[in-house]
């Protein structure tokens, strides 16, 4: 008997067990584990697995690895024995250039200075992966049109496109008048530039600097921070008092074991770009004070020093729409891939987007005018370090961008299922959800249960998991559970199991979940690895693991082989499974 006759029975047997008394999200989880189903995805990311490092003759050499046949069928064969189930094949990098032949897009011809051949590694991927029985997805980065370390993309050749940031330069006067331009940890500016510290801070000689010390959240993962200079005359520390009077200016490589601590209300001025030393020796001496003041902007994501990496386009212009809704149909036109995977299909953060588009089209849907844009959103704090002045808009933009994005989601599902009406969908997210407002997506149900203070009354019919047939959040902490994180004097909340746990709540059975795994978290350590993968599968209805390159860096394989020796179906490939769930849920509530 098929799995998919079982799936009716599954539903009244169900509707007996406590699971569903105790609320809605367990059922997807419940349902899959009674059919023996599990998502076990592999992610291909498009340019780390281009190439690979070679020993030969004693040199380092680059050799091609998945734009040839031979590195796609070793993706495949070592995919095979781990059991997986699933590859996920990245062929629109951030870059907006495609990895398959395209009349839409620009086919990728060099990275890193690498000339790639003519390879069509989408099609080597579909037939090689679909010989030893996987399933072969092919993921977009849909709203990432450009690359800003090599200044590529359609992001550059249509200006008109880009998402525009609401930036901020603060600058510190001297007593002759003259500006340095400074930042504040957290705040969208260039990362390069002397560092503003509140009193809470400290600077020391060497090794990591303490706490949060110019902490930049980007994506809720990368980050950069003051870093220590060991040699004299790299790194200069301005000390300010109560009342911004320069109390001394400090080397950070004469600190030695002492750490330079700001004084009580006063700040620090962490100084490292050579033309700013030299600024900050001609116009600062000892007592002089100084003064602030702040500017705001809006700025092209391009020319937005803040935004490190990717070239977001507005998803409300309408020719950069197009651009992506053309890619998702040639996609699935020309190619025999079981599944489309949307990546970055966001905004990049709380600063973007800001267009004219945006303004245009959150004035319609407020349905009335905005007085002061952007700050009827809102204000960045007069004061360094403090939070952000939420405006009159602020909640109704969160939901306003929810709403943006939902809906060209279901115009990509449209769009997709109208060339192959069987194909299944899948999406890539972080698994902060109370978060993941800032980047403008809510990946949960419309009946997630889940309530924060930032929702709108009306935010969780922005919810757009019942599009998608599986969504893989990005659990990435380098701890598997709660066990792990007590033994360590860890929170319970950074680890793999409480996201798990947190994206089954949020998606409450409108899709499947699968927990994704970093394998970079674990690079020292495969047993926790392991662990983390166990805990992701027991959470939810599989697991991803990110990304191929690091599985063959670290040499993981062997510890996923050994971990798991049976080979489960997908839940998304089982039919009528995903139906029969979403069916028990509702009857749950």
């Amino acid at each position: 008997m098929s799995r998919a006759v079982w799936c009716a029975p599954l539903l009244l047997l169900l509707a007996g067990r406590p699971v569903l008394a105790q609320g809605t999200p367990n059922v997807a989880r419940d349902l899959n584990a009674m059919l023996g189903g599990q998502g076990r995805l592999l992610w291909v990311d498009g340019t780390a697995n281009l190439t690979r490092s070679v020993t030969r003759d004693g040199q380092t050499v680059t050799i091609d690895y998945t734009t040839t046949i031979e590195g796609v069928r070793e993706v495949v064969r070592k995919a095979r024995a781990a059991h997986i189930n699933t590859l996920v094949v990245d062929v629109k990098p951030l870059s907006g250039q495609v990895l398959y032949r395209s009349r839409v897009a620009p086919r990728m011809t060099e990275w890193k200075g690498h000339k790639l051949p003519d390879f069509d590694l989408l099609a080597a991927f579909v037939s090689e992966g679909h010989k030893a029985g996987l399933q072969v997805d092919a993921s977009i980065n849909v709203l990432s049109e450009g690359h800003k370390y090599f200044r590529v993309g359609p992001g550059y050749q249509h200006p008109d496109w880009q998402s525009v940031v609401y930036t901020i330069d603060r600058g510190m006067y001297a007593p002759s008048g003259e500006r340095l331009s400074v930042r504040a940890p957290g705040e969208p500016d260039d990362p390069s530039k002397p560092v503003l510290l509140g009193d809470d801070s400290t600077v020391l000689s060497s090794g990591p600097t303490s706490g949060m010390v110019g902490l930049d959240i980007v994506d809720a993962k990368a980050s950069d921070s003051v870093q220590p200079a060991a040699q004299v005359g790299k790194q200069l520390n301005v000390v300010l008092d109560d009342r911004n009077r320069v109390v001394g200016m400090v080397d950070s490589a004469l600190l030695g074991d002492d750490p330079l601590t700001a004084p009580e209300s006063g700040r620090l001025i962490t100084v490292s770009r050579e033309s700013d030393r030299a600024w900050t020796a001609q116009h600062l001496r000892p007592g002089a004070a100084v003064n602030f003041d702040l500017r705001t902007g809006r700025t092209p994501i391009a020319d937005a020093a803040s935004e490190r990496v990717a070239v977001f386009v507005s998803p409300l212009h309408p020719d950069a729409r197009r651009h992506e809704l053309d890619i998702v149909r040639e996609l699935v036109a020309n190619y025999d891939i079981d599944g489309l995977v949307l990546d970055r299909c966001r905004f990049s953060n709380l600063n973007n987007d800001y267009s004219d588009q945006m303004r245009e089209g959150f004035t319609r849907w407020l349905g009335r005018a905005i007085n002061r844009w952007p700050q009827d959103v809102f204000a960045f704090p007069e004061t360094p370090g403090g939070r952000i002045k939420q405006g009159p808009l602020y909640r109704p933009w969160l939901e306003f961008r929810a709403r943006i994005i939902r809906d060209f989601v279901a115009e990509i599902a449209r769009t997709a299922r109208g060339v192959k009406p069987h194909i299944t969908l899948g999406s890539y997210v972080g698994s902060w959800y109370p978060r993941y407002y800032e980047v403008g997506v809510n990946w949960g149900s419309e009946n997630t249960r889940l309530r924060y203070p930032w929702f709108t009354a009306n935010y969780p019919k922005t919810g757009y998991a019942e599009f998608f047939d599986w969504i893989s959040t990005g659990c990435y902490y380098p701890l598997a559970t709660a066990d792990d994180a007590r033994e360590q004097g860890a929170s319970p909340q950074s680890t793999v199991e409480y996201a798990a746990s947190l994206s089954n709540a949020a998606v409450a059975s409108g899709s499947f979940v699968y927990a994704g795994v970093y394998v970079q978290d674990y690079q020292k350590n495969p047993e926790m690895f392991i662990k983390a993968v166990k805990a992701a599968a027991g959470g939810t209805q599989g697991w991803m693991v990110f990304d191929t390159s690091q599985m063959d860096e670290y040499n993981f394989w062997p510890y996923l082989e050994r971990a798991f020796s049976d080979s489960p179906q997908a839940p998304h490939t089982i039919p009528g499974l995903l139906s029969t769930v979403r069916a028990a849920a509702d009857a749950a509530r």
